[in-house]
C-alpha cells in the first residue's frame, strides 16, 4: 500500500493568503497526500476559495473538507484532523503559510529510512508586521533512538528546538497510542501539545532543511501585542497553558530531565511577566502585584528543587521569584528584565 500523507490545515478567516497555502500543499513532489481541511466556521470567503481550487486544479481530488457546527478554535480542529485523518502519516500546516514542493517527500523519506515516529524539519520566520525580514530557525542534523533523549533535547535546547506543531511529521498510530491532544486554549496549544509529545518520543529525527515558511502577520492571534489595546483575558489564556504543563509536570519526577522542563516554564513564565510589565498600560483590565506575583509560581516546592540532579541553582532563583514579598516582585522583575533585554 501506498503510505499517504495527510496534510491537516485549520481554516479561519484566511482568504487573504489560503490559496498560496493550499498551492503550496498541491505543488508537493510526493505523490500521495490528502489536504484535510478543517472549515472552522469563518466569515469571509476562505471556504469558496479552497473549492474553487477543489474543482480547478489537477489534483484538486487530494482535498477534503469537513466543517465544525461552530467555531472551536485551532486546538479543537486540530483534534479533529487526528480523529478523521486518513494517511499513516501526518504532516499539520497553518492556513496563511507555505511549505516547500518536496517537504513531504524529503520528511516521509527521513522518518521510513530511520523508522521514526516523528520528524522535525526547520523553518523561516518571515515577518510582514514592519517590513519584511527573514529570521532562520535551523535545527542540527540529529537522529534520537534513546527514551527520554528528545524530551531531554527539547528541554534544554529551547532556542533551537522552538516550539510549533507544524513542519512535522507524525506516525499517525503513534500519535494515537501515545493520546496526545490539543488542549482547548486559544493560545499557546502548539507548546503544551509539543512539550507533552516529546515525552512520549523514543525516535526522532532532526533535520536543518529549511521546508517551511512561517509568516508573521500584523494582528495574528500569536502576535496580539502589536495592538494599542491588550485584553488581559487573552495573556491569562497563555498563563492557563503554561500552568497547565506545570500541572503535567507533577508526573515526571523521576525523569532526568525535569530540572530543563522546569527552568523552561518558569523562563516562559518569567518572560509573561516582562511582557506584562512593558505593556502594563496597553492591558485592560489591569494586572495586580499579586496576581503577578503568582504567574512566577514554581510547580515544585523548594525540598524537591535541592534534589535535582542539575538546574537546581537556576530553578531554586526562579522558585524564589514566585515567594518573594509582593513589594518586591515588580521591581525584581523589572531589573532582571532588563538585562535579559526583555524590558
Amino acid at each position: 500500500m501506498n503510505n499517504l500523507v495527510t496534510i491537516g490545515v485549520p481554516v479561519y478567516n484566511a482568504e487573504g493568503y489560503v490559496e498560496d497555502m493550499i498551492l503550496s500543499a498541491l505543488r508537493q513532489t510526493y505523490p500521495y497526500i490528502e489536504i484535510l481541511i478543517v472549515d472552522d466556521c469563518g466569515n469571509d470567503q476562505s471556504l469558496e476559495i479552497i473549492l474553487r481550487i477543489k474543482s480547478l486544479h489537477p489534483r484538486g481530488e487530494c482535498i477534503r473538507i469537513i466543517r465544525n457546527n461552530h467555531n472551536l478554535g485551532v486546538g479543537a480542529s486540530r483534534n479533529k484532523i487526528i480523529d478523521e485523518a486518513q494517511g499513516k502519516y501526518l504532516y499539520f500546516l497553518d492556513s496563511d503559510d507555505q511549505i516547500e514542493d518536496y517537504t513531504i517527500q524529503l520528511l516521509v523519506n527521513t522518518l521510513e529510512a530511520h523508522s521514526a515516529q516523528i520528524v522535525y524539519a526547520s523553518y523561516e520566520i518571515i515577518n510582514l508586521i514592519n517590513d519584511t525580514t527573514r529570521e532562520l530557525y535551523q535545527k542540527p542534523s540529529i537522529f534520537f533512538s534513546v527514551e527520554d533523549s528528545l524530551a531531554a533535547y527539547a528541554y534544554s535546547h529551547t532556542n533551537v528546538f522552538q516550539i510549533t506543531v507544524c513542519n512535522s511529521l507524525i506516525d499517525l498510530l503513534f500519535l494515537k497510542q501515545a493520546g496526545v491532544r490539543f488542549i482547548d486554549k486559544v493560545f499557546w496549544e502548539d507548546m503544551a501539545f509539543t512539550y507533552e509529545l516529546v515525552t512520549k518520543v523514543r525516535r526522532a529525527v532532526l533535520l536543518p532543511d529549511i521546508t517551511y515558511h512561517y509568516y508573521r502577520r500584523a494582528g495574528s492571534l500569536s502576535h496580539y501585542q502589536d495592538r494599542d489595546k491588550l485584553n488581559k483575558n487573552e495573556i491569562e489564556k497563555n498563563i492557563q497553558t503554561i500552568n497547565y504543563l506545570k500541572e503535567k509536570s507533577q508526573v515526571l519526577i523521576d525523569k532526568h530531565y525535569l530540572p530543563d522542563l522546569c527552568k523552561s516554564l518558569e523562563m516562559n513564565s518569567f518572560y509573561i511577566v516582562c511582557h506584562i510589565i512593558k505593556y502594563a498600560q496597553r492591558i485592560e483590565p489591569s494586572f495586580t502585584k499579586r496576581e503577578i506575583r503568582a504567574i512566577l509560581h514554581h510547580p515544585f516546592s523548594v525540598w524537591e528543587i535541592l534534589k535535582f540532579r542539575h538546574q537546581m541553582i537556576q530553578n531554586l532563583f526562579l522558585w524564589l521569584l514566585g515567594t518573594m514579598p509582593i513589594v518586591a516582585t515588580i521591581p525584581t522583575i523589572w531589573l532582571l528584565g532588563k538585562i535579559k533585554k526583555a524590558l
